[in-house]
């Protein structure tokens, strides 16, 4: 019997040693918890109250409460192996959206290298990943100018799923993002989406930041989207504009503007849709961290007339943020 254990011993001890020679995925878990008090009368909801980022479909406040999972591991060669699982808003009564799906901002896998980043699963679309830094609001779920008049360069829909993409590695400040979503019915089950295709081109150069993006029509019927955007920072004032152009009703110009002022950073945009009768949208806000990964914020975004997703009202919200 002694004879027979002395084998068994040795192999489990060298398959031991062999697994620990195999790097350990490097998971994190994240979140963002979004908690504030106030109104959103563009969405319906007219009288003030507490809430959490992931309230009425995560239209309240500036960012939309979640957590998730995000992982990395060497897989060899130069190569890792990544993904990242991200929830719907949580609400304040501790759903996760509601009505929808768990994992429904990020559920993606993919690898990473010296050849860049190649991504498949549900994630955000190629435009707002390129656009992201042309709203200097953190695209606020709420208040956005950009949102409320339809004119915000990275969409209104921002994601996607079956998405694959691609993320090429900064050449001399300059950066190339592609996607793909092939024809088939959408996460939802409903039919109609054909395969749709988009490219992003960004460049930066010191205090200069240039963005463009295009994607095809997801639907038959449906229209393309392109937008292009810039910003510079002068220092005391960082300035951007953009022009996005999704089909009637979803067009028009962005001008924002932010300074920082003992600490606090105040802002301003101002937004036009040259489709919807002249509506416009405007969105002034300030901002600080006041700890270690949190924030405070105030914001009021306004819209004059209502279109197809916002009606006439101010968007307020008085807040605090809190990343871990």
């Amino acid at each position: 019997m002694i004879k027979k254990l002395i084998p068994a011993a040795v192999l489990l001890t060298v398959m031991g040693a062999a697994q620990a020679q195999v790097a350990a995925p490097a998971v994190t878990f994240y979140g963002l918890i979004d908690m504030s008090y106030g109104k959103n009368e563009t969405i319906g909801d007219k009288k003030f109250d507490f809430h959490s980022g992931g309230d009425n479909g995560s239209s309240e406040g500036n960012s939309t409460t979640r957590v998730g999972l995000k992982g990395s591991m060497d897989v060899g060669s130069g190569v890792k192996a990544n993904f990242k699982f991200e929830t719907g808003g949580i609400t304040s009564n501790g759903e996760v959206n509601p009505g929808g799906y768990f994992f429904n901002r990020q559920a993606w896998a993919g690898f990473s290298g010296n050849f860049g980043e190649i991504r498949l699963g549900r994630q955000d679309n190629v435009p707002l990943q390129v656009m992201s830094d042309f709203d200097f609001n953190w695209s606020s779920n709420a208040s956005s100018a950009g949102l409320l008049a339809l004119t915000h360069p990275g969409s209104l829909n921002s994601r996607q799923s079956r998405s694959l993409q691609y993320i090429s590695p900064a050449m001399g400040g300059l950066s190339v993002q592609a996607g793909f979503q092939p024809e088939s019915n959408d996460y939802t089950g409903t039919t109609g989406n054909q395969a749709n295709y988009s490219l992003g081109l960004k460049y930066k150069a010191d205090k200069l930041l240039i963005g463009f993006v295009t994607e095809s029509a997801r639907t038959d019927p449906g229209s393309s989207f392109y937008s292009v955007a810039g910003s510079y920072d002068f220092g005391v004032v960082k300035a951007e504009i953009s022009y996005a152009d999704g089909g009637v009703g979803f067009k028009g110009t962005t001008v924002g503007f932010q300074a920082p002022v003992a600490g606090f950073n105040i802002g301003l945009t101002y937004a036009k849709n040259s489709d919807a009768a002249g509506a416009t949208a405007t969105e002034v806000w300030i901002n600080r961290e006041i700890f270690k990964n949190t924030y405070a914020y105030l914001q009021n975004g306004n819209l004059n007339k209502a279109n197809a997703y916002f009606a006439k009202g101010n968007a307020t919200a008085l807040g605090v943020i809190y990343l871990f």
